[in-house]
């Protein structure tokens, strides 16, 4: 088939959305197909360009930033997306489309559809879908109608966790499938041998509020007081709340313990996986996070807010453990017992890899998506 990804994200543009977009089009490459891709053009980053076999058509939008886009830059990118899409359609003789996100990529695959008869799958990633992001309730109601015409249209929708699933059936009266997120468990994986150091803690994503990093710090805070074990973390990302955290740390005294490395590309991600014992994750909310799986896959037992998305992928006490969020203490008690008792952080590590290995991998999620066009 000749496929075309839209997705206003795609790397090194975005995050979770835009690497899952990138791997599965490497991997529909790697199945014999031939793959599109439309996104947000960014800087330099303008125009047509073919990546490793992958013709990728960057739009012009009013995108500011690498890691976050508003509405308003969203909206751009759809129109443009729109406008683009009738020229690429016919260069490649598209005859099929994945849509990541309902909006603003929806009404690209809906336009395809009416006008040249492509059918088209959603790909729910968490903030398009009612309930997933509070802050976004008010959009999603003044959007309703499109959403559900985009929706209804929808040759199949796809959820990357049950639990978004479970959330859009219960908003929006159409059937979900459920296609995980995988994880390139060849490049990610732990080291054969690692020197003894202080026990260190990672997190790696966006600083916004949905990751819940002043509640992460404040924890600390309260370890670092109840336990004569010594231990560090790296926070791996970059976001609007970088400052304010900043002086969070420092106000409570933990400073010294918090290393901030800023975004890293992909094999200093590796890197910081391998040097870390557990992968943090107290969000909010999530869609599938894929540094989760990324942790998992480099051997990292992961503590976890018990929500949509987490409870997917982290089995509570065999690839990690799972916490309330409306219980503090019991995210204090989880950290403590991995910190205290390495051997048992250890063994959850190995079973967090081999549950990676196993379950997940790109290759699947992509087969997944063939087959919803057959």
């Amino acid at each position: 088939m000749n496929f075309l990804l839209v997705n206003y994200e795609y790397p090194p543009v975005g995050g979770g959305a835009a690497n899952a977009s990138w791997h599965i089009a490497r991997a529909l490459l790697k199945h014999g197909h031939s793959v599109s891709v439309i996104t947000s053009a960014f800087g330099a980053l303008n125009g047509y360009s073919c990546e490793d076999g992958t013709h990728v058509y960057r739009v012009r939008s009013w995108r500011r930033l690498k890691y976050r886009s508003n509405i308003k830059e969203m909206t751009s990118f759809m129109f443009a997306a729109l406008f683009s899409a009738h020229r690429i359609v016919r260069q490649k003789d598209i005859n099929g489309t994945i849509v990541f996100f309902t909006l603003p990529c929806g009404p690209v695959g809906l336009m395809l559809k009416k006008m040249y008869g492509i059918p088209y799958v959603v790909s729910l990633r968490g903030g398009d879908v009612p309930g997933a992001e509070p802050s976004l309730d008010t959009m999603h109601r003044g959007l309703k109608v499109m959403r559900y015409c985009v929706l209804e249209s929808a040759k199949s929708i796809a959820a990357n966790s049950h639990g978004l699933a479970e959330l859009s059936r219960k908003t929006d009266p159409f059937p979900v499938r459920i296609i995980p997120n995988g994880v390139d468990a060849e490049f990610f994986k732990p080291l054969e041998k690692r020197e003894s150091h202080a026990f260190r803690f990672i997190f790696a994503g966006r600083f916004q509020e949905q990751k819940n990093l002043f509640f992460l710090l404040s924890q600390l805070a309260e370890l670092n007081r109840e336990t004569p074990v010594p231990f560090e973390i790296d926070l791996v990302g970059d976001g609007p709340l970088r400052k304010d955290l900043t002086t969070h740390a420092e106000n409570l005294g933990i400073s010294k313990k918090v290393s901030w490395h800023g975004w890293a590309d992909k094999n200093g991600l590796l890197s910081l996986y391998q040097q870390a014992d557990c992968m943090l994750n107290p969000s909010l909310y999530e869609g599938m996070p894929n540094t989760v799986l990324e942790a998992m896959a480099c051997g990292l037992p992961v503590i976890a807010s018990d929500v949509i998305g987490n409870r997917d992928l982290v089995q509570n006490n065999e690839t990690g453990l799972l916490f309330p969020l409306d219980r503090p203490e019991e995210f204090r008690r989880a950290m403590s017992e991995l910190l205290m008792n390495r051997n048992r952080c250890k063994l959850l590590g190995e079973n967090a890899r081999n549950t990676a290995v196993k379950e997940f991998s790109w290759d699947k999620t992509a087969f997944r998506y063939e087959e919803l066009f057959f």
